[in-house]
């Protein structure tokens, strides 16, 4: 089989160094990306950015997981502009500073995934698609991946190969059985609906607040978690709280359906799995997994000891991460 030359990716920083970093390096670039803002069909208005590498032919589309802002990504959006490629990045509605829907703007809400999948449709069609790149990648976390996968699955799209990191395909419940867990969601949904017009917040969900380093479930770098609080705390107007009753109900629906269609998979994968996730489930992604298609070139990789976050943790495990994506890349098909 011959190959296409992807271009490797390389990291470029270290956890001691990104504070440091931060003026020297990932702001400047930032500042100098575009900025844009689409209006979905409903009116919302949703804030996008990119950085069109000079003589790039390859683009990145990074969709961002849940509470996210696009600021985040500017390490990693670094270290893929230096490498070569292009990159674009949408604030999903709802979070970062993209349009809110309810009064609340710390609530966690969408009504129906189909909307995320629509928003991304309308981003790569007006945005990505006309600067004329010749292979794209998506590159998912989390709740990112979930729309990635939704809209992979339902409308045509530019992308030679999908890179899911830690992918919400089912929800972490612990000790508490996932279908009890589950149906638990689904009741307190409905309640919810009877009595009120209003989204409740889920059962232990609240407004934004600044969680301590210790026993988070995010991540083990410590300077990377400091780093990403104090982009919370220099923009107020990104920070998201808990998610909604509609959100769990949006979420459990469309996971189910990416499972029911794993089979229909048609894109070259990579999967990333942090091992010592208790955010995700990895057990539903080693479902989802096993029922793709023999015939899609696929890799899933696990990461020892990595938490949720891959790209915000410890440098030997971001090291791991770049590595599998480079041998993955290199594997992808004309």
């Amino acid at each position: 089989m011959t190959t296409v030359a992807f271009l490797p990716l390389e990291t470029l920083g270290t956890a001691q160094a990104i504070s440091a970093n931060w003026r020297d390096r990932y702001l400047p670039l930032w500042q100098s990306m575009q900025s844009g803002v689409l209006t979905t069909a409903d009116k919302l208005q949703l804030r996008y950015y990119c950085h069109r590498s000079e003589h790039a032919q390859q683009a990145i589309v990074i969709s961002p997981g849940r509470m996210e802002l696009a600021l985040k990504y500017a390490e990693l959006s670094f270290e893929l502009v230096q490498s070569g490629y292009s990159v674009y990045i949408l604030d999903h509605r709802g979070q970062g500073l993209s349009q809110r829907e309810l009064r609340n703007p710390h609530k966690g809400y969408v009504s129906s995934f189909q909307q995320y999948q629509q928003d991304l449709a309308h981003f790569i069609d007006h945005v990505v698609v006309p600067a004329g790149h010749k292979r794209h990648i998506a590159l998912g976390h989390s709740m990112g991946c979930a729309i990635l996968a939704g809209y992979m699955q339902s409308h045509p799209h530019p992308f030679n190969a999908a890179i899911l990191a830690s992918p919400m395909l089912g929800i972490y419940t612990g000790l508490v059985p996932y279908r009890l867990a589950l149906s638990l969601a689904v009741a307190f949904g409905a309640i919810n609906r009877t009595c009120s017009a209003e989204p409740w917040y889920f059962p232990g969900q609240g407004n934004y607040a600044e969680k301590a380093f210790e026993h988070n479930p995010l991540t083990s770098c410590a300077e990377r978690f400091q780093w990403l609080m104090q982009l919370y705390r220099d923009n107020p107007e990104a920070q998201l709280g808990g998610v909604t009753t509609s959100w769990i109900n949006a979420a459990i629906h469309a996971m189910a359906h990416i499972q029911s269609q794993a089979q229909h998979w048609q894109t070259p994968l990579l999967l990333l799995q942090a091992s010592a996730d208790k955010v995700v489930s990895n057990h539903a992604q080693n479902l989802w997994f096993a029922r793709l298609p023999d015939s899609v070139l696929k890799q899933k990789v696990a990461l020892a000891e990595a938490r949720h976050e891959i790209f915000m943790e410890s440098d030997n495990i971001r090291q791991q991460a770049f590595n599998a994506i480079n041998q993955f890349l290199q594997q992808l098909p004309t």
